[in-house]
């Protein structure tokens, strides 16, 4: 006899899933394809994911009994990692819980014109003369006298006669590198595909092009569902290193995602899925071993060593991928543990190795990674500066999706511009830093990150922001942002902290590239801002409060878009990109910067903000 299982009703999306007792609210959300924030990876310390259970049982955990007070708990508000349903139930996610539909995510990159569009895809259109008693060749003989020799899988062999029978010896020869991966009836040199991703640890995007012209036909992105194992690469690791379970769950939850996307680009170019013969990966090494279904422990323990470094070309179908059957993956190559494919897809987009002048890639993300280009030699490190610019750890914090402040200028008063148009329910990084800047301009936040309040107020503090400015229940300041139905957004003295940390950490990493080069900040010609959040933050506020050096002009601080998808398509279209990037991922040496004796002492320093420029 089955187990009887209980209804479950998600508000306002009307979904609903039948559970065992016992099942989680997080899980039997995802079940039906909703996705409840859950930076802390489900242990239940993060607060962020915050739902009501508006009939029915859900037993919780001392973990709500934390977060919630009795009157809430009574209520039903329950997080959804750790209330487990115990009859049928009706529960309703809050915006604020939701990874949302309205996103904010940073798809564009800053192309630059490929002027050399050499794919590894090759069509080449043939007619063959037929074989006759004096020309008994053997189909596949008869072929490569015409199109060249290629190495041919079984698959294509099985299909090769009666393609060419059926159509007088003629079709189109499909190569990927010196693979022939299929032989199609007709003229079908115009139509040859691919598609390049960008795997980050927080969202994923694809762009398919045509890889006759270089062009661009689709774009989409999305969240990364490994979201619900984890907002950081260490919980992700920690998942997929438990079991071999647990690492197919990780690895199947984003290739059905990617599927997902590629399905989405194919419909809005008009493009069959079997015309997409190859694919290509950038991602952090923790996104590229889950991608294939590596197992990322090495990663998670001292020394962090990868599986691979150099590029991997796999069959697209061993990834369980829904393209040609035939069709290549291409999975970038990896400067270390922490400093992935993504940072060198960056640098083959930037071009970062042959600037003039000492350059600097800062990308923030989830993580930050930091290149260092002098001379054509390249230093290259990553910090785990990411929860706070991320919303974790953030009293009022959260990603960049509806309802989410996301710039903030002070101007007498205080006056914030929310994604989606609504009312404010959070803050994101991006505003973050600019309420940090604005801080420290007004003087409410000292130097060492300290919060005023009352007679330590400045005098000549506006009257409207000096009554932001209020006592929180735990009787340190906090700053208010706006008003809404549930107590307002808030900044507060441990956000401030939060902030220094995150600040601290990517400041003392480029301290550090500099120092291994023998240069300060002051000789940088350029630091060019990569990546999702780095591309939505002002560069004065950043420079304010230290997040980039005050010791050069603001002008020479550039924006880069999503450089990491912008290099996975060059080396879609450009087989010369693609030997770039397996040469700046050997010639860049990788710094850990947990391992530089000066790092802690720099990391303290670098957490107190600059004084006022």
């Amino acid at each position: 006899m089955s187990d009887k299982q209980c209804r479950v009703t998600f508000e306002p999306q009307g979904r609903t899933v039948f559970v065992l007792p016992g099942t989680t609210i997080v899980e039997a959300a995802g079940r039906v394809g909703l996705t409840i924030a859950s930076p802390c990876g489900g242990k239940g310390v993060c607060g962020k994911c915050r739902v009501l259970v508006s009939s029915g049982a859900c037993e919780g955990s001392e973990a709500c009994r934390r977060f919630f007070s009795s009157e809430e708990l009574a209520a039903g508000w329950r997080l959804a990692c750790q209330g487990r349903i115990c009859d049928d139930a009706v529960i309703s996610i809050p915006q604020s819980s939701r990874l949302g539909d309205v996103h904010k995510i940073l798809a564009e990159a800053q192309d630059k014109a490929i002027a050399d569009v050499q794919p590894a895809v090759r069509k080449i259109r043939f007619e063959l003369p037929a074989p006759t008693m004096d020309d008994h060749r053997s189909d596949l003989m008869r072929l490569q006298e015409a199109v060249g020799p290629a190495k041919v899988n079984l698959r294509v062999l099985r299909k090769l006669g009666g393609v060419l029978r059926s159509n007088a010896f003629t079709g189109t020869a499909v190569f990927t590198d010196h693979h022939l991966v299929d032989v199609e009836p007709g003229d079908t040199t115009g139509q040859s595909y691919g598609v390049a991703f960008d795997i980050g640890t927080t969202t994923v995007v694809g762009s398919l092009l045509d890889l006759n012209s270089g062009e661009e036909l689709a774009l989409a992105s999305d969240i990364n569902p490994q979201v619900t194992f984890g907002d950081d690469v260490l919980s992700r690791i920690q998942h997929g290193g438990t079991s071999a379970k647990g690492l197919g769950e990780i690895h199947d939850i984003i290739i059905a995602k990617v599927n997902d996307l590629l399905a989405q680009l194919c419909r809005d170019a008009g493009v069959s899925a079997q015309n997409v013969y190859e694919v290509t990966f950038a991602g952090n090494t923790t996104m590229e071993h889950l991608l294939c279904g590596i197992d990322p422990t090495p990663l998670g323990a001292v020394p962090f060593v990868p599986v691979h470094g150099r590029g991997l070309t796999l069959g697209a179908s061993a990834l369980g991928l829904h393209v040609h059957p035939n069709a290549a993956a291409y999975v970038f190559p990896i400067i270390g543990g922490f400093v992935g494919g993504d940072t060198v897809a960056g640098l083959v987009a930037t071009e970062l190795a042959d600037q003039n002048g000492p350059v600097m890639m800062v990308d923030i993300g989830t993580n930050g990674e930091i290149v260092l280009a002098v001379d054509g030699k390249l230093w290259a490190a990553s910090t785990a500066a990411g929860p706070a610019f991320e919303g974790a750890r953030i009293s009022c914090g959260m990603r960049a999706s509806g309802g989410a402040i996301e710039k903030i200028v002070f101007d007498g008063d205080v006056h914030v511009s929310v994604i989606g148009n609504v009312e404010p329910i959070g803050i994101c990084g991006s505003a973050l830093v600019d309420v940090a800047a604005d801080l420290l301009r007004a003087g409410i936040v000292t130097a060492e990150g300290r919060m005023l309040s009352g007679d330590e107020l400045p005098a000549a503090l506006p009257a409207a922001i000096a009554a932001r400015v209020q006592t929180g229940d735990n009787g340190q300041a906090r700053f208010l942002l706006a008003a809404n139905g549930n107590g307002g957004v808030s900044i507060t003295q441990r956000d401030i902290r939060e902030l220094q940390l995150a600040t601290g950490a990517i400041r003392a990493g480029i301290t550090i590239l500099l120092q291994q080069a023998g240069l300060t900040a002051a000789d940088l010609k350029q630091v060019l801002m990569a990546g999702g959040f780095g591309s939505f933050i002002r560069r004065s506020n950043a420079q304010r409060i230290g997040l980039l050096p005050t010791e050069i002009d603001r002008e020479k601080i550039l924006y880069v878009g999503n450089a990491s998808l912008n290099g996975a398509k060059w080396t879609l279209v450009s087989t010369a990109a693609r030997e770039r990037a397996e040469d700046l991922a050997r010639r860049a040496k990788h710094v850990q910067l947990s391992e530089d004796m000066n790092f802690q002492m720099l990391f303290a320093e670098c957490m107190i903000f600059p004084e006022q420029q």
